[in-house]
C-alpha cells in the first residue's frame, strides 16, 4: 500500500478508526519515509455534533503536527433516486480527491476495518449482490490511489491501541441510528449470528470476501481478453459490435461478465446497471427474434441485428437527449420479465419490486407499497416495464378500463415522471401501478389458491 516517498492524505472523521489510522501512519512516518496530510469533511447533518467533530480534529492535528484540510457539504439539492447516505458518500469522496490534489498527495488512506468489511458483505448478500458485491470493500482501489490499511484489524484492536497510546476520539450518533440498514446489521443481525451460529462470523465473512475478490479478478481478466478482441479497430464514434455466436459460446459466467463490463464501460457514470439488465441483453441475444433493441440506464441502447449485438450511447455526455426531444418526453425504456421469487430493480435506482408466491390469502389486502395478485388470473409472462402510450388498467372495483394517462392526472403525478413510472403487466394489460392502482382483473378473493405478493422495497 505504501512506497518510500509517498504523500498520504488521511481521511479523518474524528472517530476511533480514522484517529487510529492517523496515529499509526504518523508513528510509521519516519521508518516508511512518507509525508502525511489529514482531511476532514463536515457533512453539516448533525448540527452541533458536526461542529464538535471538526473542532476535535483541528485540535488533534495541531497537537501531533499534521497539516489538515477541511471541507464541508455545500447547500446543494440531492438528486432524485439517490439515498441520503449515497449522496453524502459521493460528496465526501469528491472532497477527498480535491484535497488529495491540493496537497499533492499520492494516496488517500481510509480507516475501514474488519467489522466494516463483514457488514458490507452481509449487507450486499441481503440486497442480492453478485460477485462484485461479495468482494466487499477493496483494500486497494484506483491503481493504489485509495488504500485501507486497517481493513484486517478488528474494532477491538483499534480501540485497545488508542487506549494504549492515550488518544481519545469522538462518537458519531448516526452510527447507532437503526433506520440505516448497516446499523441494523451491526447491532441486531451480527450479534445474533455470532451468538447462535458462528462466534467468528466476522472473520468468516472477511475470508469469503478475500476469496471472492481473487476469483472475481480472474473472471474479469478473462472477460477483458474477449472484449479486447471485439474492440479491435472500433472507432470512437462507432458502436461496439459483438458476434452473438461468439458470445453464447462462452461459459455463462463469462457471458454475464462480458456484458456487464461493456454496459458499465459505455453507459453514463453511476448508471444503475444491474443483473436484470445483463440478463435482458442475454435473453435478447439468445432469443429467436433476429432483431430488437433495449434502452438501458445511462443512455445506452443495445440492439440486435441478426448475428450481431450492437452497443451505442444515445445521449450526450451531459445526459441530454441526442435528438432534441423535449425534457418531459425523455425516458429510458425498460422491460424485465418477473422472476418468482425474485426482485426487479427499476433503472435509475428509484425503487425495487420484490415478488414471491403465497399459499394462503393474506389477512391484510393490498396497500400502497404492497399488492396481492391472483396468479391464476395472470396471462404470463409477467413483466415490469415503463408506461407505454395507450396503456389501460381496470381499476379495483370498476367494470370498465381507464387510460393510465387519466389515472396519472387524477393522482396529480407530474407529467415529466410518467414515462419513467414502472408498471407490472401481463400479456393483456397493466395489472399494478405501484403505489397508485391495482387491477380488478387480478383481485384476490376467498377462492384464490395461488397469490403473488409484489412489494416495493
Amino acid at each position: 500500500m505504501l512506497r518510500k516517498g509517498d504523500h498520504v492524505l488521511v481521511g479523518l472523521s474524528g472517530g476511533a478508526d480514522s484517529v487510529a489510522l492517523l496515529a499509526t501512519l504518523n508513528h510509521l512516518r519516519p521508518a516508511c519515509g512518507i509525508a502525511i496530510t489529514a482531511a476532514h469533511f463536515n457533512h453539516k447533518t448533525r448540527a452541533s455534533e458536526s461542529e464538535r467533530d471538526e473542532a476535535f480534529v483541528r485540535t488533534l492535528c495541531k497537537s501531533i503536527g499534521v497539516a489538515l484540510i477541511c471541507g464541508s457539504l455545500k447547500d446543494a439539492k440531492r438528486p432524485r433516486g439517490i439515498s441520503v447516505e449515497d449522496y453524502l458518500r459521493r460528496n465526501r469522496y469528491e472532497f477527498l480527491e480535491k484535497a488529495r490534489r491540493k496537497a499533492a498527495a499520492t494516496r488517500i488512506a481510509l480507516g475501514h476495518h474488519q467489522g466494516d468489511q463483514a457488514e458490507t458483505v452481509l449487507m450486499n448478500v441481503i440486497r442480492g449482490a453478485g460477485l462484485n458485491g461479495l468482494c466487499g470493500i477493496p483494500p486497494v482501489r484506483n491503481a493504489g490511489t485509495l488504500i485501507r490499511p486497517l481493513i484486517d484489524c478488528s474494532r477491538r484492536e483499534i480501540v485497545d491501541y488508542l487506549a494504549a497510546v492515550g488518544l481519545s476520539f469522538v462518537d458519531d450518533s448516526s452510527n447507532t441510528d437503526e433506520r440505516f440498514l448497516r446499523n441494523r446489521i451491526r447491532f441486531s443481525l451480527m450479534p445474533e449470528l455470532e451468538k447462535r451460529f458462528n462466534p467468528a462470523i466476522g472473520e468468516t465473512l472477511c475470508r469469503l470476501a478475500d476469496v471472492i475478490r481473487t476469483e472475481n479478478d480472474y473472471i474479469k481478466e478473462q472477460a477483458q481478453i474477449r472484449l479486447s478482441r471485439w474492440r479491435e479497430g472500433r472507432g470512437l464514434d462507432k458502436p461496439l459490435e459483438i458476434p452473438i455466436a461468439e458470445l453464447v459460446g462462452l461459459h455463462p459466467a463469462l457471458q454475464r461478465r462480458a456484458i456487464l463490463e461493456i454496459t458499465r464501460d459505455l453507459s453514463a457514470e453511476d448508471a444503475a446497471i444491474g443483473l436484470e439488465h445483463v440478463e435482458a441483453v442475454l435473453d435478447m441475444a439468445g432469443g429467436a427474434n433476429p432483431g430488437g433493441s433495449l434502452d438501458l440506464p445511462g443512455g445506452l441502447r443495445v440492439g440486435r441485428t441478426y448475428g450481431l449485438l450492437e452497443f451505442r450511447r444515445v445521449s450526450q455526455p451531459d445526459g441530454r437527449p441526442r435528438r432534441g426531444t423535449a425534457p418531459d418526453d425523455s425516458r429510458e425504456t425498460f422491460r424485465f420479465e418477473v422472476p418468482i421469487p425474485g426482485t426487479v430493480r427499476i433503472p435509475g435506482g428509484t425503487m425495487s419490486i420484490r415478488f414471491r408466491e403465497l399459499r394462503k390469502v393474506p389477512s391484510v389486502l393490498s396497500t400502497e407499497r404492497k399488492a396481492y395478485l391472483d396468479m391464476e388470473r395472470i396471462a404470463f409472462p409477467l413483466v415490469v416495464r415503463n408506461v407505454l402510450p395507450g396503456d389501460r388498467i381496470q381499476p379495483l372495483g370498476m367494470k370498465g378500463t381507464r387510460k393510465l394517462k387519466s389515472v396519472f392526472i387524477d393522482e396529480k403525478i407530474p407529467r415529466e415522471v410518467r414515462g419513467r413510472f414502472p408498471v407490472v403487466a401481463d400479456g393483456i394489460s397493466v395489472l399494478w401501478v405501484p403505489g397508485v392502482r391495482l387491477s380488478e382483473r387480478v383481485r384476490v378473493g376467498k377462492g384464490s389458491k395461488r397469490i403473488l405478493s409484489a412489494e416495493i422495497v
